[in-house]
């Protein structure tokens, strides 16, 4: 049974004072971030009215031809907001970005609706797309993180590189603490909110669920399972995208590709 509250839309309204107190501290401490408050509170409510009824209709014509396309798109635009967020972006990069966010969820939405919640229509869109676009947009997160961190820790350490790789190592050994580096910056914030998971943090699927109706117990072993899958996809995600980018910042004769690099080009 369903007992949440609904909220009327006048008294939804009463929000906008949340981006009234916004402007006021970007005012009083002189930011300048009030036309970006503005346009991203509009759009965060125009965007998620939408979206509010476009699922009802999606939610209402249970067919895998209308659930699929949500599902690629949902991809598609995760992977061009990974390559949004990098600085000079390599060319071939969003094809990188597509093939990490594309691998890390389609394994961890199989994992889970295969062998864990079981639901009995593999594309029932109650829960597929909720958790698909939870997952989605954590591994684009991570990405980002990754991508950005990386060709960043590379440009530092190209002395160091050059170095390891004049002693004959492979450039997958040379950049390995680079990668290292990466990696764990991406992680940060998935493990963060696991340290601090029902005690400091109580995350919104669960939250909605107990607002909803829903068991407390039912609602945290399904956070359990959002929670251990989003860590895995961002480190998958992560993992995959980096690995790609070994290949465009490494030539297949181990060399550095210095005109991807601030300071190659500096050197030059």
């Amino acid at each position: 049974m369903n007992n949440a509250i609904d909220v009327p839309w006048l008294q939804l309204g009463f929000c906008s004072v949340f981006v009234i107190l916004l402007i006021g501290i970007s005012l009083y401490e002189s930011l300048r971030l009030e036309k970006t408050i503005l346009i991203g509170s509009f759009r965060a409510a125009i965007q998620l009215i939408l979206v509010g009824f476009f699922i009802k209709l999606i939610f209402d014509h249970k067919q895998w031809y209308v659930v699929m396309p949500i599902l690629l798109v949902m991809i598609f635009v995760a992977s061009q907001t990974v390559i949004k967020w990098l600085k000079n972006p390599v060319k071939g990069m969003y094809f990188c970005a597509l093939i990490s966010v594309s691998l890390a969820s389609a394994f961890s939405l199989l994992f889970i609706f295969l062998l864990v919640i079981r639901i009995p229509v593999w594309y029932d869109p109650q829960y597929l797309i909720p958790v698909a676009g939870m997952i989605i947009a954590n591994g684009m997160n991570g990405a980002a993180l990754a991508g950005e961190r990386y060709k960043s820790e590379l440009e530092n350490r190209v002395p160091e590189i050059e170095m390891l790789l004049s002693l004959g190592y492979e450039s997958k050994m040379a950049s390995r603490k680079s990668r290292q580096q990466a990696l764990s910056a991406s992680l940060i914030p998935s493990l963060n909110s696991m340290m601090v998971m029902g005690i400091v943090h109580l995350p919104g699927m669960m939250t909605g669920q107990i607002i909803a109706g829903s068991s407390p117990v039912t609602a945290v072993k399904y956070q359990i399972v959002i929670i251990l899958s989003i860590a895995a996809t961002v480190a998958l995600t992560s993992w995959v995208f980096v690995s790609l980018l070994d290949k465009k910042f490494f030539t297949p004769h181990h060399q550095i590709r210095y005109e991807l690099f601030n300071a190659g080009k500096r050197k030059k």
